[in-house]
């Protein structure tokens, strides 16, 4: 063993197994010991040819992108290919899981790629404002020609390994056994003693240039976001690799991929990525939750209907509880249309549909919701709220949890009156319910530890990403209520409704003005503020808030209200969200501009004393968040 790589050999073939968990993500360690390996298995005259294969769930899923931000140690990943490449012996790459980024890259570097058949490939460096930077943009599309190395890295989605085999990434798929299976293949080539054919020396996907060309030169005039620069990058990358010499090719790519690693955009998602990987840190993180096989839902409404199918698309069965039959009706045939949605996109099976329905229930009786050990109710039905909390007693089986929308639900006092309190968690859903990631959950008081876990684990389970809001106040909601203000400032200022919404759309939120809720329309003036004036209204709003949330303990970490931004209110992503947009800005030219708006609302616009501290003893927001650990 040498640190995060095993080394065994069978026969004439040098079995290098990757071993750093969680995700074998490639840290300076691993490239070092890879390396190490990789040196002394080609210096044994006993070995023929190299299997790199992964330990744990999968072959690496990429870089250790903590390391973007801090000085380089060890041998670089783009250097570590090199090395592979030129090896004099037969490298054979063994895949399992997914093999994603830089772990792509690695394995494309290799002479030969087998993979398991539940294998998943991808380059999702773009979604990082990245684009592939050690060789990838050079090797791909050598072996599968221009149009799908620019489909792959330009989308970031991933492909399964009977795509990749069909389009020449990889050599072969297996069923099972995919370590024996390449190490057969290395004792084969070590038997035949011929010298590796590296992918640098492959032409395949350049068997026609002119096509090759054409699909470049479509490719520029496809429409994209112009804030974005990777795409465009990488098009210009997948160009050079046939107009260039191969090592011509790998500088233009490594000079790309410096000058998008510094841009603001890069900052921005990188920032967001690592922001929501920060939320699983919690005071509950590592206590056991609670089992859950059956949900109840009160009310059918658009956020209820939307939680009950991504309920159900997890496999869980569940209950809709209403007030009435017309409203029960109403209720599933929504749940109905979601399905039916699904199905017509392709993303949903009429036998999963059909599974799916069969594991729901709906009644008017909140006696029904007995033996569920969840129930969540969002809020949207009151009167079946309030039938639910004079039956709760009836209803709430020992050990379940309640997780409401409502703060003045009648549930918490019914809960509390029950001996339940501890049972019970406020509940936020970002709508369409059904899709949007975002959920915020905010103990109460009482709320046991263990409750928290519960419905966290839940909503994990259903594909949700978690907030976790603290001292009984919701992050996203204040940020919502926060920028609602704003603009409506900017209305009563004279800014007409589509204004607003222009200039956020511009600023680059997803969905321009209706996460914030209804505004009203005033009189537009003459004197009507410009929509930069709108945007930075609303931005400075959204951070004079989130330093609100942090300093009093409602946002966990400033990163937490970046998240909630960015996936509750449709912030733009590759702006990192408005804390992280503070600190590039600098914190006290924010606060001198909050300073010069809360003239017009102090209770909106004032600056937080956290910025004093922070600015006094230097620091930034980013050095509140506990460090950006996965």
């Amino acid at each position: 063993m040498a640190g995060t790589v095993a080394r065994a050999t069978r026969g004439r073939v040098a079995l290098l197994t990757l071993d750093n968990p969680p995700v074998n993500a490639l840290g300076a360690a691993l490239r070092d010991d890879l390396a190490a390996a990789l040196d002394a298995a080609i210096e044994d005259a006993a070995v023929g040819a190299i299997v790199i294969a992964a330990a744990g769930r999968t072959f690496p899923a990429g870089a250790d992108i903590r390391e973007f931000d801090a000085e380089a140690r060890g041998i670089a990943l783009p250097d570590l290919c090199d090395r592979i490449e030129a090896a004099p012996k037969p490298v054979i790459a063994a895949l399992h899981g997914t093999a994603l980024g830089g772990g792509l890259e690695l394995a494309l570097a290799a002479h030969v790629r087998i993979a398991l058949a539940s294998a998943r490939l991808g380059f999702p460096e773009v979604k990082l404002g990245l684009l592939p930077g050690a060789g990838g943009t050079q090797r791909t599309p050598r072996l599968i020609g221009a149009e799908q190395a620019l489909r792959l890295m330009i989308s970031g989605q991933r492909i399964g390994a009977a795509e990749a085999l069909a389009m020449g990434l990889i050599d072969g798929v297996v069923e099972e056994g995919l370590t024996e299976a390449a190490i057969a293949l290395a004792a084969d080539l070590a038997a035949e003693g011929k010298p590796p054919v590296p992918t640098r020396a492959r032409r395949t996907g350049f068997r026609d240039p002119v096509l090759y060309a054409r699909i470049i030169a479509a490719a520029r005039e496809a429409p994209r976001n112009a804030r974005l620069p990777a795409p465009d990058r990488i098009v210009d990358c997948v160009e050079a690799a046939l107009l260039l010499p191969f090592d011509a090719g790998l500088t233009f790519e490594r000079t790309a991929f410096a000058d998008l690693l510094t841009s603001p955009a890069a900052k921005g998602l990188r920032h967001a990525f690592l922001a929501e990987r920060l939320l699983r840190h919690t005071p509950e993180a590592g206590l056991a939750p609670r089992p859950v096989a059956q949900v109840g839902v009160v009310g059918g409404g658009p956020v209820g209907a939307g939680l009950l199918a991504a309920l159900l698309g997890a496999g869980l069965r569940a209950t809709l509880i209403e007030a009435d039959r017309d409203a029960l009706i109403a209720g599933l045939e929504r749940i109905a249309t979601l399905h039916e949605a699904e199905v017509a996109a392709g993303r949903l099976t009429p036998e999963a549909r059909d599974a799916d329905w069969e594991r729901l229930a709906g009644s008017v009786d909140p006696a029904r919701l007995a033996g569920a050990e969840a129930i969540l109710d969002p809020g949207e039905a009151p009167q079946a709220s309030l039938a639910l909390a004079d039956a709760l007693a009836a209803s709430l089986t020992p050990g379940a949890v309640l997780a409401l929308g409502d703060p003045a639900s009648p549930l918490w006092a019914a809960a509390a009156s029950l001996g339940r309190a501890g049972d019970a968690i406020g509940l936020a859903v970002t709508e369409p319910s059904h899709v949007a990631p975002l959920v915020d959950l905010c103990p109460a008081p009482a709320t046991a530890a263990e409750t928290t876990a519960t419905v966290a684990a839940l909503l994990h389970r259903v594909g949700k990403t978690v907030l976790r809001s603290a001292n009984g106040t919701f992050v996203l909601e204040s940020l919502r209520a926060a920028g609602r203000r704003a603009l409506r400032r900017a209305a009563e200022a004279g800014a007409a409704p589509e204004a607003l919404e222009a200039a956020l759309r511009d600023f680059g939120f997803a969905l321009g003005a209706r996460p914030f809720g209804a505004l009203p329309a005033t009189a537009v003036s003459d004197t009507s503020p410009s929509g930069e004036r709108i945007a930075e209204g609303c931005l400075l709003a959204l951070i004079a808030a989130g330093a609100r949330l942090v300093a009093a303990g409602v946002a966990l970490r400033p990163s937490d209200v970046d998240v909630a931004a960015t996936l509750g209110l449709g912030f733009p992503r590759w702006r990192g969200g408005p804390m992280h947009m503070a600190d590039e800005r600098g914190l006290l030219q924010v606060r001198n501009a909050l300073l010069a708006l809360a003239a017009e609302d102090a209770d909106l616009w004032s600056p937080a004393a956290i910025f004093d501290h922070l600015i006094k003893y230097g620091e930034r927001f980013r050095d509140l968040d506990g460090g950006k650990s996965a």
